[in-house]
């Protein structure tokens, strides 16, 4: 699908995993960068319904790390045999992190959703666990920039500064070894 076709369909893109990644992988780290300070700015405040927008928007934000790592897990066949061999390394050390760190942002957008529950039934409790997720989220976001880091240097040569570590990922997404 050509989108510069004046019958091209722009929707029919959605369609595919890598373009549905690459749409999305910002959110886990811009928006969940812009969620964290939007409330540490809620607790310096203490404005309680602030606290719990911005609680809401770390959750929202975190849990996009679902949709992006699924389109990504979707994507990695078809991306992998468009690579060159140090686009294919970068690839499977991008997958290598992503399998490692995105839980922490699954966790994360689990306890901001407990934080939003627990400080609307208990407001005494809502403060104290707003600043438990914002460090946690402050960790969520760390998580997110090494992922997104090695990610960049998949497809832009100009980024890679290093040789990427090597993982074989190949068995991960069922290839078996090598393109098919």
């Amino acid at each position: 699908v050509d989108p510069s076709e004046p019958d091209g369909n722009m929707l029919e893109l959605l369609e595919e995993p890598a373009y549905r990644h690459v749409l999305a992988n910002h959110l886990p780290v811009t928006g969940l960068a812009v969620a964290w300070v939007f409330l540490v700015v809620a607790l310096v405040q203490r404005h309680r319904s602030t606290m719990l927008v911005a609680l809401g928007l770390v959750a929202l934000m975190a849990g996009s790390a679902l949709p992006v790592a699924t389109a990504g897990d979707d994507a990695y066949p078809f991306v992998y045999d468009a690579l060159d061999g140090t686009g294919r390394a970068w690839l499977d050390h991008h997958l290598y992190l992503a399998d490692r760190w995105v839980p922490i942002l699954y966790a994360n957008a689990v306890l901001a959703l407990a934080a939003i529950c627990i400080g609307v039934w208990r407001a005494q409790l809502l403060r104290r666990l707003a600043i438990g997720t914002a460090l946690a989220t402050a960790g969520g976001l760390a998580a997110a920039c090494v992922i997104a880091e090695a990610g960049g240097k998949i497809a832009h040569p100009e980024f890679r500064l290093s040789e990427p570590p090597i993982h074989d990922s190949s068995g991960r997404l069922g290839r078996q070894g090598g393109a098919q």
